[in-house]
């Protein structure tokens, strides 16, 4: 090995998610399955419930996408929702795990967040 080459350390998974909402962000602890989107009226589980940030205003479904965890990656699927998934931009097929990396643009419908990953 030469003395420029730099070792990178382990992947490791995040413990914790922000998303960055403008000023407004929210965080949550990372589990293996995570449904994204906003409460309804029946009182739906969700890990992630963005309702208070004027998801339902921005075309979030109630079950809109999944974050789940595989080894030390995490991924995002859409859940069928009906304004669809965009991640960077780039539309995600519904049910179609996408890599979520650190910094990435996720768009539920017209609703953006920056995500990050905090250890």
């Amino acid at each position: 090995m030469s003395a420029n080459s730099s070792i990178q350390p382990p992947h490791r998974l995040p413990a914790r998610l922000e998303f960055k909402m403008g000023e407004r962000r929210l965080i949550v602890a990372v589990h293996v399955d995570m449904v994204v989107g906003r409460r309804g009226e029946k009182g739906d589980v969700l890990e992630i419930d963005l309702n208070k940030y004027g998801a339902g205003e921005l075309g979030v479904s109630r079950r809109h996408a999944q974050i789940h965890v595989q080894g030390s990656d995490l991924f995002i699927r859409d859940l069928g929702s009906t304004n669809g998934t965009r991640l960077n931009g780039a539309l995600i097929p519904t049910n179609q795990p996408v890599r979520l990396r650190d910094g990435d643009e996720l768009e539920l419908g017209q609703f953006r967040t920056v995500v990050r990953f905090i250890p």
